[in-house]
């Protein structure tokens, strides 16, 4: 029996029509519903399917018993899939902190996306064709074809400029995928109609600036920040500097990359691109220096234009080569591949090298495996131990013989005990009288021999070689003497083939044996006296030899023994015995008057009062004018004495005589001896006479020494380097002057010319010469010059003559108070020639020296100053310190003098500076050439010539105050 619900019954379908649903609401006053019932009000409403009947009974049922209202879904259609837009799967792509830094300037200045479609149209074109005939031989035909082009057009897309995202990517890096937009799918209402799904006006995902897509990849183009919209993507740029480095196809050569990137970003330096390079096992010699990558930098920075492909490594040949030890005892095969784009090594190079080598003794299996392993490597180079020789076996060691005879154990113990006393002991430095080894450990000496010069005083023994051997060349090597022993040779001794060599006497102190060795010759002599008594008795002098070194010292009382034993027994002068041993030990040797008679005067003679130590038969030198002698009248005779202690009778007594070469000056009631002349004055015993020249055949140089003469000196040879001619009147040199000093009181004649080296000096009164170069001449009148004067510093208070015909002034510094006369001034190669004219410089140097002095009258008194505060400091509780009061009186006198002087000094200046003013009647009058890069001054007034001239006359206007020029 069917069930029947009493009420009201209704269909209701949402709006989507993919639902219906059946609404029941129960009242007596309603109709009776059944399943059949509600099936034909659902085929009223079109439903199709229609409700199922079993849902429809069960759902009644329950209507049948419902007080309230109640409802179902009796259909359901299907609703649409809507199409999907296009999507992008970003990577997870963070912002870096340094970049994050500008992130708003960057995107704040940034321009809005720019985003296109490109959208594609068929254009109609129709074109001429010719097709050809039917047949070979008929015509072609021509005929009218209809093609299609496709068309792109770039459309700009409009879209919301807001972004929703913001990542960042470095360059060419992965963003994400694409996944492609997804067609809607249609659904079915609950009539059974299809429903149709909604259309996207734009399923498009738009990519601008930045971003490029590879199928469905997308990279970045270039570093920044990535702006992700709805539909759109684009990319600011904002990049630091970037570099990266990469292996060449050879997988050696490191080739750079660089792109500049914002400026506001660190750039990288040469120097950390180089370091990371030879992480990367790069050879540091193979590298270019971090300066040239630095300048590469630079250049991509100042263009914006990144770099690629640049060479890390400097261009490297490819090498092979074989390389033998200094003792061919070991050679090795250096291979090195060619980089940075040269020359590839090649097998046959490395086989010529290796046999050029003419290397023996290598195992070539293993080599061939070790080249075919490196060339299939990635190394650089190799190097590959070829061949290895024996070397050659050291024989039985050397040892020091000694053949010098020792010293008894005594004698050497006085001796090393003197030494000691010396304080030699410990072998240092200090406190080491001339003569000793400085090294030597005296302390330690073990033996000690008496040796002479040239004397064989050890032998090192020569036992037989070692066992021999072989190079890798295969030539036998031959077997080494014994180590040599351990030999320190000190002063005085010097090794001769095998043999220990005494250089000079003395004693021999030697430490060690055998194996060790250690000597050095010491100073050694016992001091002596000889005395020596003169003819006449009337001189006793002393030959006086110095102790040297642990020998007999030299006493005063050793001298006077010598003389007693001598004969000596008067006349003996202490002090001069006490001056000859100081002299002794001062020059190791000396030759002195120790005793002296006395002769006899008669009644009415002259006696004699020397003022110099004037010695018969031996010249000395005075200057014109110097005292000689005094000469009183005797009043009553007097005996005499020799050294010898005989007594000399009165009338024994001689008179001095003399020539016209002494002048004879009254002096109270007596006679006083002068040298007329300047030169060398000569005694025989009773008479005196100068000598005024001195002559000297041959050159001035070792043989003769230096050249210091009161007289006038007359050389014929010349002065050679490094000595000194010094005379008190004219000097004369037949020959040239090389790097010498010759000092005239006169005249300095130098015949055949002056070569100073930048180093010889000629001073004189005038000097006459045939040339000068490089050299300093000084004269107080003229210098004449016959050729040329180059490169010389001159300074005279006369005139400089050149009078040859070719006479030449050419650089260095001339300064001629009446000025210069020549043939040619300065040279074509415009050689800078300095000339001042007119003015006493003679004065400019005293000025020189009194300014030096004012100097350091200034610094005395300053010092003064200072040393009076210091006395006058306050002390611990803040009073001034108590100072003596004579110390400060001395200083205040000390204080007056020196303000009297810089008064005093500073007033000569002054006066001196007035006088230097003074303007002297000059001139320089060149007849030849005057040539550019010659300067002259007078009075601060400068004068150059800048082109050449010829005949010339320079002169000071003082009226204008300025150096004139006119004709010669």
């Amino acid at each position: 029996m069917a069930i029947i619900a009493t009420g009201n019954a209704a269909i209701v379908i949402n709006e989507e029509e993919t639902e219906a649903k059946l609404v029941f609401t129960p009242g007596a006053e309603g109709l009776g519903w059944d399943v059949d019932a509600v099936i034909k009000l659902a085929r009223e409403q079109n439903l199709s399917p229609l409700p199922d009947p079993s849902v429809l009974e069960k759902f009644i049922q329950k209507a049948a018993r419902a007080k309230a209202p109640m409802e179902t879904v009796i259909a359901e259609g299907d609703a649409p899939e809507p199409a999907g837009a296009e999507r992008i799967n970003w990577e997870t792509l963070a912002i870096p902190g340094d970049i994050a830094d500008f992130r708003e300037e960057t995107l704040a200045k940034a321009r809005g996306p720019e985003l296109f479609r490109i959208r594609t149209e068929k254009v109609k074109r129709d074109t001429l064709v010719k097709k050809p005939g039917k047949f070979p031989f008929m015509p072609a035909r021509e005929e009218i074809v209809t093609l299609w082009d496709k068309k792109e057009i770039r459309e700009e897309v409009t879209v919301d400029p807001a972004y929703q995202d913001l990542r960042y990517a470095g360059r060419n890096r992965r963003l994400g995928s694409a996944v492609p937009p997804k067609p809607g799918k249609p659904g079915k209402n609950v009539f059974g109609r299809p429903i149709v799904p909604p259309i996207l006006e734009d399923p498009n995902f738009y990519l601008g600036r930045g971003i490029r897509r590879e199928k469905a990849e997308l990279r970045s183009e270039y570093p920044g920040f990535i702006r992700i919209g709805p539909n759109w993507a684009d990319i600011v740029p904002l990049a630091k500097p970037e570099w990266e480095i990469a292996a060449g196809s050879d997988g050696i050569t490191l080739f750079l990359q660089f792109f500049p990137g914002d400026p506001r970003f660190p750039i990288p330096k040469g120097e950390d691109i180089i370091g990371e390079a030879k992480n990367l096992g790069a050879d540091g010699e193979a590298l270019i220096g971090a300066g040239e990558i630095d300048r590469a930098i630079a250049d991509s920075i100042k263009k914006r234009r990144g770099f690629s492909g640049f060479s890390l490594f400097t261009v490297q040949e490819a090498m092979a080569r074989v390389d033998v030890s200094g003792d061919a005892l070991k050679a090795e095969l250096y291979l090195r591949k060619g980089v940075a784009g040269a020359r590839p090594l090649e097998m046959k190079a490395v086989s010529q090298a290796v046999r050029d080598s003419k290397v023996q003794g290598f195992n070539a299996e293993n080599l061939r495996t070790a080249i075919r392993a490196f060339m299939e490597g990635k190394t650089a180079a190799m190097v590959y131990t070829l061949a290895e020789g024996k070397a050659a076996v050291r024989g039985t060691d050397k040892e020091v013989q000694l053949i010098a005879r020792p010293l008894e154990e005594e004698r050497k113990t006085l001796l090393l005990n003197r030494l000691k006393e010396m304080k030699l002991g410990d072998g240092i430095s200090r406190g080491f009288p001339a003569g000793f080894p400085i090294g030597f450990p005296v302390n330690e000496a073990e033996q000690l021999c008496v040796v002479e010069r040239g004397m064989k005083l050890a032998q090192v023994t020569q036992p037989p070689k070692g066992e021999a051997g072989h190079d890798v060349y295969g030539r036998p090597i031959p077997g080494l003497p014994g180590n040599d022993p351990e030999l320190k040779l000190f002063r005085g001794l010097r090794l001769q083939d095998s043999a220990i060599i005494a250089d000079q006497s003395g004693l021999l102190l030697v430490k060690g044996s055998g194996k060790v060795f250690w000597g050095a010759v010491v100073d050694y002599r016992d001091a002596g006296v000889k005395a020596l008594i003169s003819e006449n008795a009337m001189e006793a002098s002393a030959e006086i030899l110095r102790g040297l070194g642990p020998g007999l010292p030299l006493t005063r009382e050793l001298v006077l023994r010598a003389l007693a034993e001598a004969g000596v027994v008067k006349g003996i002068d202490d002090e001069a015995v006490d001056t000859a041993c100081k002299l002794a030990d001062l020059k190791g040797r000396t030759t002195q008057v120790l005793a002296r008679g006395e002769p006899p005067l008669a009644a009415g003679g002259m006696a004699v009062k020397w003022l110099l130590p004037v010695k018969p038969g031996t010249g000395y030198p005075v200057s014109q004018g110097a005292a000689l002698a005094e000469l009183s009248e005797a009043k009553e005779s007097r005996e005499g004495f020799d050294v010898s202690g005989r007594v000399l009778s009165a009338e024994e007594g001689k008179a001095l005589s003399w020539d016209k070469s002494i002048l004879v000056k009254e002096s109270g009631g007596g006679k006083k001896l002068f040298a007329g002349l300047g030169g060398e004055l000569l005694f025989d015993g009773s008479s005196l006479s100068i000598n005024s020249l001195k002559g000297i055949k041959g050159d001035v140089g070792e043989a003769t020494g230096n050249i210091r003469f009161s007289g006038e000196v007359r050389i014929t040879g010349k002065v050679q380097r490094g000595f000194s001619v010094i005379g008190g009147r004219d000097v004369t040199v037949g020959g040239s002057a090389e790097a010498a000093l010759i000092s005239s009181g006169g005249r300095a004649l130098i015949l055949q010319g002056v070569n100073g080296g930048g180093k010889g000096i000629i001073r004189g009164r005038t000097i006459e010469t045939a040339f000068a170069e490089r050299a300093t001449l000084l004269a107080a009148e003229d210098v004449k010059v016959i050729k040329r004067c180059i490169s010389c510093n001159i300074k005279t208070n006369g005139r400089l003559l050149l009078t040859g015909e070719k006479g030449m002034l050419s650089g260095g510094s001339c300064k001629a108070r009446r000025g210069v006369q020549a043939a040619q001034l300065g040279a074509e190669e415009r050689i800078r020639t300095e000339i001042s004219f007119g003015q006493d410089y003679l004065i400019k140097d005293q000025i020189e020296a009194a300014e030096r002095d004012l100097e350091k009258a200034r610094a005395a008194l300053a010092e003064i100053e200072r040393t009076q505060a210091s006395l006058g400091s306050p002390g611990s509780n803040g009073n001034p310190l108590p100072a003596p009061e004579t110390k400060l009186a001395a200083l205040r006198t000390e204080k007056l003098r020196c303000l009297k002087l810089i008064e005093q000094i500073s007033l000569r200046i002054f006066t001196l500076r007035e006088k230097f003013e003074e303007h002297h009647d000059s001139e320089i009058r060149i007849n030849g050439a005057v040539y550019p890069g010659v300067v002259m001054e007078s009075h601060d007034r400068y004068y150059e010539i800048t082109e050449k001239r010829q005949g010339a006359v320079f002169y000071f206007n003082r009226e204008t105050g300025r150096i004139m020029e006119g004709n010669a």
